[in-house]
């Protein structure tokens, strides 16, 4: 077993269920480990199979941190983030919200004053928090963190969204943004270092998202100057502890790219489907991007599937550098993906176009 492996049939035996947001999936008897495979991606090699962004790492939302207790369902159904922002449950929506009404910045430039509290994440426990997670962690993969709102994203919880878009670009209020960022950035970077200290992330992901459906909500020059500079160092600080960046980031942000996403040097984004992510990939071929074959539902016939999946190993899947996407198919395509990209892997080998 190992890189040097060709496709076989017996790696298609399943080797455990897991469960993942999006229902259960399973691992496959592969040549390299889950692990080894997601973090050739990262390193810029070329994967022996298409990594899966669901299934093939441990994820974890740290419970030491208050507010991935205040965003989850607890039986009351809301709870108190770090900054001692209420957050409240909303079933239909599968997630929470800032307790409307009533928010707690009212003036950026007074934020210090206004605030309950600014959150320290090394007085937490992450100790505690780390035996927990170990406790159910699969070493044959890579460990994967996940933060909840960051910049903007916390500029609109302390303010509401209007306000918040409105401080970015108001002359008289921008000062105070920018040291409300700066406290964010410090204590992210606290974060950071006791991720990697105690639960020895491989990848780490920044949540904030940054555009409607349509577009982004501001401009380029805007995002360059608000957030461009705290968003740089804490790629540079995470990529100087050894982790990788992960960018989540909704909406139609594909026109921020050459402003954010490349120079900041982040290295994966999982953006929607209402980006040209064919066109993106095509442009920023080194740049990791969550795509799948596209156009599949539950009810795709087998001749569909192939297509698809054929258009896309042609096309985003070509060089097997992406993270893949099996949502929204038959129960097959995760296996039929598997199977292809270890095939396209092996040919990529033989034709001398695998980066090794």
């Amino acid at each position: 077993m190992g890189r040097d492996q060709k496709f076989s049939e017996a790696e298609l035996v399943h080797r455990n269920e897991i469960d993942t947001p999006f229902g259960k999936m399973y691992d496959f008897t592969t040549p390299i480990t889950a692990k080894e495979n997601m973090l050739m991606l990262y390193q810029g090699k070329t994967p022996m199979w298409t990594p899966f962004g669901f299934g093939e790492t441990n994820r974890i939302m740290c419970d030491c941190d208050p507010e991935n207790k205040a965003r989850s369902n607890p039986p009351e159904g809301r709870g108190k983030d770090g900054w001692g922002v209420e957050w409240v449950w909303v079933a239909s929506a599968g997630g929470a919200i800032v307790h409307p009404g009533s928010p707690m910045v009212t003036d950026i430039n007074k934020w210090e004053e206004q605030v309950a509290s600014i959150p320290d994440p090394d007085s937490w426990d992450w100790e505690d928090c780390a035996k927990r997670f170990y406790e159910k962690v699969d070493p044959d993969k890579a460990i994967y963190a996940s933060m909840p709102g960051c910049l903007f994203e916390r500029l609109i919880a302390l303010m509401d969204f209007a306000e918040a878009v409105v401080a970015l670009i108001d002359e008289d209020q921008k000062e105070g943004v920018h040291r409300l960022f700066r406290v964010i950035t410090d204590n992210l970077k606290k974060y950071y270092a006791n991720i990697k200290k105690y639960i020895k992330a491989d990848i780490v992901n920044f949540n904030d998202d940054w555009g409607s459906q349509q577009r982004p909500f501001f401009s380029n020059a805007t995002a360059k100057e608000m957030l461009y500079p705290y968003v740089k160092e804490l790629v540079d600080y995470v990529h100087s502890l050894g982790m990788y960046w992960d960018d989540h980031c909704c909406g139609h942000v594909e026109d921020l790219f050459d402003t954010m996403f490349i120079p900041t040097g982040m290295d994966s984004w999982g953006g929607q489907e209402m980006n040209d992510k064919r066109a993106l990939k095509a442009k920023y071929p080194d740049f990791i991007f969550t795509v799948g074959p596209k156009g599949l539902t539950k009810d795709s016939t087998p001749e569909e599937v192939d297509a698809a999946i054929a258009d896309f190993f042609a096309n985003e899947g070509a060089d097997n550098r992406v993270l893949c996407s099996a949502m929204g198919g038959p129960a097959d395509l995760k296996e039929k993906i598997y199977i292809a990209s270890r095939k396209n892997y092996d040919r990529l080998v033989a034709e001398g176009k695998a980066k090794l």
